[in-house]
């Protein structure tokens, strides 16, 4: 159960840096100062995909979380955890002994006597997806951004 601080703190820190990369991309993409500059215009792209992905992944975390606190909230109906016996026939339900929970990717996991794992879809299947596509925008983004920005300082115009 270490996993579970990890996301907490993923998700106290995703409360912070995501907004912020948002705004700032779509501040610098909303400038028409931003399209005159090199490379900047693909930064405030790659920000505000940067953004959208973290935020995406965050989305996902937090129902990873929410799975976690209703499997280990305890009490007479605990077992088995209630996020398996909802998601679960009630023959392989009786048989978990555990759970377990991924951060990459977001998700949660039921443990069977047998020592097979079942994945439960607490997570909505387009966050995968999701993430690394806009993920793969915001690398390619900032990438040739940087790639045109030590472009543009090489090659400096002649004074004639």
């Amino acid at each position: 159960m270490w996993m579970i601080p990890v996301i907490l703190l993923l998700l106290l820190v995703g409360l912070f840096v995501v907004p912020v990369m948002i705004l700032r991309g779509a501040v610098d993409v909303a400038t028409p100062a931003t399209w005159k500059v090199p490379g900047a215009a693909l930064r405030a792209l790659g920000l505000l995909a940067g953004g959208l992905a973290l935020g995406t992944y965050g989305w996902g975390l937090v129902h990873v979380a929410g799975a976690w606190l209703d499997a280990a909230d305890g009490g007479t109906s605990s077992s088995p955890p209630p996020p398996c016996r909802d998601h679960l026939d009630r023959a392989r339900a009786l048989q978990v002994v555990g759970y377990d929970v991924d951060a990459v990717p977001p998700g949660f996991s039921c443990e069977l006597i047998d020592g097979a794992s079942v994945e439960i879809p607490v997570v909505p299947g387009y966050i995968t997806p999701a993430v690394l596509v806009i993920g793969a925008v915001a690398l390619v983004s900032l990438g040739a951004s940087s790639r045109l920005r030590s472009r543009a300082e090489f090659v400096r115009p002649s004074s004639s």
